[in-house]
């Protein structure tokens, strides 16, 4: 089983043939013992380590690392994108619908026999109330305006089962990678999409019917050595859209940001005690875990370095707040993938996978966003190895942890669901996250 230190960035597929077979290769390169598949799970108790009901909701990806889109509708059902990595040497991304009860309602392809696709597809609303997909690739077919390695978005009703390419693109750039993006939207329906373009963050608001956009992507430098990694975009409670990345430079400049993109951009600000130079790499292995909180505030949740490890333990901090504070029970184990979601009523879940447990680990501020909750325990999905990242989504209350899971015997990783509502009325404890206070 291959291990990635973080995500490797993928190049996306060129109109060129090479270009085509090198995208290929890379991906070939992910596939094997490594594969990974879409989980998600809702703890049934909050006063202990409670029982979790997994439901498979996705097929082997055959890849070694991947980031499942999330996106909850107003009837309350989870969609899930995911890609896949197919026998045929090609590549196709896939759907999955989730009602309650742990139910899997319907399960699809949305693309197949791609050159090269997304591993980090992202779902946002429409104006209209239906589903946006937002992914890099290439369709594998000479000429095509698919084929250029842009932004592409396809579109949906809300029950997510038919999905239209849109004739359009949100890049100008025909460099966009196949990992490493994200997406949002702005109060009026607008889409907007974002990229690492290694030295900086590169983002794209709108979609142009040109392939590619004949409109600008819009840039936020990092520096000569900078690496952004795992960049996430959120809208914020004040209708503005905020992005969160890693820079992974090794240098000072190492660490978290966070920065305001919209309506007009904000100097980036580094996260408190989130990388430095010292030789070690605390990188999220995934997209950061970056929540605008439905009471107000954009929230991120980072490893936190030491002399002697990687994620010494886990920092929660709220984007303008002159410190960040430590998450209860991250310090314990061996914590990474960290991973957050805001809930309705204001409360932020954490989240983290403990790879010396091999558990998930799960703590709720209140609804003021100012105590921590009990720390629960939950294992993984029956039979299935190690974790390779954790999401999580709780927009309608009850949380959703979704995980990318290894099968230890061949590799072959199936995925799961669960859907038990967690209760209200939990201990909280005297710990407090970060003050509200403004930017």
């Amino acid at each position: 089983m291959r291990r990635l230190v973080r995500p490797s960035r993928l190049a996306s597929p060129a109109l060129a043939a090479l270009s085509l077979t090198t995208a290929a290769l890379a991906l070939t390169g992910m596939s094997g013992s490594g594969a990974q598949a879409a989980v998600t799970a809702r703890p049934a108790t909050a006063s202990k380590s409670p029982a979790q009901k997994w439901t498979k909701i996705s097929a082997d990806t055959g890849l070694s690392i991947a980031s499942a889109g999330l996106l909850r509708t107003s009837d309350g059902r989870l969609h899930v994108a995911w890609p896949s990595f197919d026998k045929n040497g090609t590549y196709s991304l896939h759907y999955s619908t989730v009602g309650g009860k742990a139910k899997l309602l319907d399960t699809g392809t949305i693309f197949k026999d791609w050159g090269g696709i997304s591993a980090y597809p992202r779902l946002v609303a429409t104006a209209g109330g239906g589903i946006r997909l937002v992914f890099a690739g290439g369709n594998n077919q000479g000429g095509s305006p698919f084929n250029l390695g842009a932004m592409y978005t396809a579109t949906s009703s809300s029950a997510g089962t038919a999905w239209t390419l849109v004739n359009g693109s949100m890049s100008a750039s025909e460099h966009v990678p196949l990992t490493d993006t994200s997406a949002a939207t702005q109060t009026n329906g607008t889409p907007v999409a974002a990229w690492s373009a290694t030295t900086a963050l590169d983002y794209h608001i709108g979609v142009d019917g040109n392939i590619p956009s004949k409109g600008p992507d819009l840039s936020v430098g990092v520096g000569a050595s900078g690496d952004v990694t795992g960049p996430t975009l959120v809208r914020g409670s004040d209708g503005g859209i905020y992005a969160a990345w890693f820079n992974s430079s090794g240098t000072s400049s190492q660490g978290y940001w966070v920065t305001k993109l919209l309506p007009s951009p904000t100097v980036k600000v580094k996260a408190p005690s989130s990388g430095g130079t010292g030789g070690g790499n605390n990188q999220p292995g995934r997209s950061v875990a970056f929540a605008a909180r439905a009471g107000g505030g954009e929230y991120l949740a980072y490893c936190v370095l030491s002399k002697t490890r990687n994620c010494a333990h886990i920092d929660l901090w709220r984007d303008g707040a002159a410190k960040a504070v430590v998450v209860p029970g991250s310090g314990t184990g061996s914590a990474q993938y960290a991973a957050i979601a805001s809930g309705r009523d204001g409360h932020l879940w954490v989240l983290w996978y403990d790879e010396g447990l091999n558990k998930i680990r799960i703590v709720r501020t209140n609804a003021a966003a100012t105590r921590f909750g009990p720390v629960l325990t939950i294992a993984g999905p029956p039979k299935l190895g190690e974790l390779d990242g954790l999401q999580a989504e709780s927009s309608a209350g009850p949380l959703d942890v979704v995980a990318l899971a290894q099968q230890s015997a061949n590799g072959s990783t199936p995925a799961y669901c669960g859907s038990d509502a967690w209760p209200p009325g939990t201990a909280w404890s005297t710990r407090s996250p970060p003050a509200a206070q403004a930017r």
